[in-house]
């Protein structure tokens, strides 16, 4: 399966396998998708993620991976990551191509934390300020 991610003014198809379950992943490092039910019952990528050592090992412990199972995981793909591509940035454009659920679910709530870590910020300086 193929997934296209845009970043900047550039592109790039990654090929991805899919894997039946979790323990045929494979042990090394790569880019993942979480594949689950998504509109019109087409199955899709719930999440997008990077194992920077061994997919097998760290998919379990992930974030994305339990929130993923609660949305109805059904499906695994694999990918090797392009040299010279910087995963996080990789992972970020996959997830904002395709809508990720859980990806978007991730990055909203840090924002939600950065916000709330500048008004507890403020709100710091000020009490400082008045004593």
């Amino acid at each position: 399966m193929l997934f296209t991610a845009r970043h900047g003014l550039s592109q790039s198809q990654i090929a991805f396998v899919r894997y039946p379950d979790l323990s045929a992943l494979p042990d090394r490092p790569g880019l993942f998708a979480l594949l689950g039910p998504r509109s019109a019952g087409q199955a899709g990528p719930l999440y997008f993620g990077h194992a920077d050592h061994s997919m097998l090992r760290q998919i379990p412990q992930d974030p994305g991976f339990g929130h993923a199972i609660r949305r109805g995981l059904t499906g695994f793909a694999a990918a090797y990551l392009p040299s010279g591509v910087d995963p996080r940035a990789l992972v970020d454009a996959l997830a904002a191509n395709y809508d990720a659920p859980v990806n978007a679910a991730a990055h909203a709530l840090a924002e939600i934390e950065h916000a709330q870590a500048k008004i507890h910020k403020k709100s710091r300086a000020r009490q400082l300020i008045a004593h």
